[in-house]
């Protein structure tokens, strides 16, 4: 019944804020070849060249280690070529994390103290970058924007590596640092988990993401979809017998987008567990 086919321009649509920028330390400055480069680094992303912006960034954070941006870009491309170890590497070396020396015994423990507000807060997915970030090596310096990106990536880490309390820990941080982005990152957590086939945290993520955002349809597919995988079948009727709110969650999304991308297929399980559909109100 998973007939979704998601694309990697899906977690990175959306809103795309403009970082702020920070005055380069005392004695060097930020040369135009670097703003090149890394305009060059977003462009070869955009169109799925990973390698390549991936070979730009890494020169780029090789010869100066505190620049901020330069990291979220390479860990962005080092995600698309899935080499999630270093990109987890790149997000915490943008987050002002040494991945060196963070000594984790529990990583809850880790994820609880990141957010209080002496330390590096979380928050986003990856959503597009507009200016270049600075040069100062402080976790206060990181905007809520660059926290985010970082954070949210950290969390589609986590969730491709199969450490799904992290992924959420991380989701969770993204969304206290930006919440003006809050809900776009909760969509994110859920795509994430669904592409990953875990049901409870997408399911999870799907509530949340609705209580920021319920006008967004695909979310109640994707709550449907999460709950389905629960369903049985009814012995006497031989029909499913779906999970409780199961239905009224795809019928939601007929509701709100009756002739959508998912339609057929909220309609086909409604059909399968015998349950009309109603018309919509589009």
């Amino acid at each position: 019944m998973r007939t979704l086919v998601l694309c990697f321009a899906i977690l990175i649509s959306g809103f795309a804020p403009t970082l702020a920028q920070e005055p380069p330390p005392a004695g060097k400055k930020e040369p135009e070849s670097l703003n090149a480069a890394i305009i060059e680094a977003r462009k070869a992303t955009a169109e799925k060249r990973f390698a390549d912006s991936e070979a730009l960034m890494s020169k780029v954070t090789t010869e100066n280690r505190t620049l901020i941006l330069p990291w979220v870009e390479l860990g962005l491309a080092q995600l698309g070529l899935k080499k999630y170890p270093e990109a987890e590497n790149s997000f915490k070396m943008a987050l002002g994390i040494d991945p060196e020396s963070v000594q984790r015994a529990h990583t809850d423990d880790f994820y609880q103290t990141s957010d209080k507000p002496t330390a590096v807060a979380a928050s986003a997915t990856r959503n597009s970058r507009n200016a270049v970030g600075g040069s100062a090596n402080n976790a206060q310096s990181r905007t809520p924007d660059i926290k985010g990106v970082s954070w949210a990536s950290l969390g589609e880490i986590y969730a491709h590596q199969g450490k799904i309390k992290d992924a959420e820990a991380a989701f969770d941080n993204a969304a206290a640092a930006f919440p003006a982005q809050a809900a776009q990152y909760r969509r994110n957590e859920t795509i994430t988990f669904f592409q990953v086939s875990n049901a409870d945290a997408q399911f999870a993520a799907a509530e949340k993401a609705i209580a920021l955002d319920p006008t967004r349809a695909a979310l109640y597919y994707f709550k449907a979809q999460a709950l389905v995988s629960k369903a049985t079948i009814d012995p006497k009727t031989q029909k499913m017998a779906l999970a409780p709110g199961c239905a009224e969650a795809y019928q939601k999304y007929l509701d709100l987008e009756p002739n959508g991308p998912y339609a057929a297929d909220a309609k086909g399980v409604l059909t399968g567990a015998g349950i009309p559909t109603k018309a919509g109100k589009k």
